[in-house]
């Protein structure tokens, strides 16, 4: 024989269950929304003043060259420390002191460090090797999208040509390990600065 539930019990079990539901809906949507973005970059590039290391010119075309190592500017504005993902950002600043526009697309930048040679990856290889290494899945396709734009505005930009009388600023990320990125003795070899397909031409910039 079965027992009926009295109408204010029933009504009991009713609005409770309806109000778990709304708090368990609240802590997904909250949840949500906290890991919509797999990292909170700066929107505009926030680097602290440059301190170059070194310079060097080629063709009235000159550059200047920063390694960025400090952890606590890395946070700031990548909410990550690039370091130990393998990256390793340097500031780079160019300037054209020609009478004609430079195609940087064909400028070869490299890093030497403890006899080997490392080279650049772009900002897009350059974010999947964060994402990789804080193993970061809980996000969606428009956090992740919007935290990729925000990573690349810190790239130098090579597509577009350097005018003359005209300067330009921007990182340039270097894969390689933290040990050698963490040690002494870098040295960025640039080719191709000029806009030229001579090797010759090698500039040699000691960053420490």
């Amino acid at each position: 024989m079965s027992r009926k539930v009295p109408a204010l019990q029933f009504f009991t079990r009713r609005l409770y269950a309806r109000l778990s539901a709304t708090t368990l809906l609240l802590v997904l949507l909250g949840g949500a929304a906290g890991c919509g973005k797999p990292f909170n970059i700066k929107t505009r590039p926030d680097l602290p003043p440059a301190n170059y290391a070194a310079s060097a010119t080629s063709n009235n075309i000159s550059i200047q060259a920063q390694v960025l190592t400090d952890e606590n500017t890395l946070y700031d504005n990548f909410d990550a420390n690039l370091i130990l993902a393998g990256i390793l950002p340097v500031r780079v600043n160019l300037a054209n002191a020609g009478t004609q526009s430079v195609d940087l697309k064909k400028a070869r930048l490299e890093i030497r460090a403890e006899g080997r040679l490392y080279k650049p990856v772009d900002a897009r290889k350059a974010f999947k090797r964060l994402i990789s290494y804080y193993e970061l899945s809980t996000f969606n396709k428009s956090g992740y999208n919007e935290s990729r734009q925000d990573f690349a505005a810190f790239a130098l930009d090579f597509n577009t040509p350097l005018e003359a009388g005209q300067t330009r600023q921007g990182l340039v990320f270097f894969a390689m390990p933290e040990s050698s990125a963490r040690g002494t003795g870098l040295t960025l070899m640039v080719t191709r600065l000029d806009g030229t397909s001579d090797n010759r031409d090698r500039l040699e910039l000691k960053l420490n």
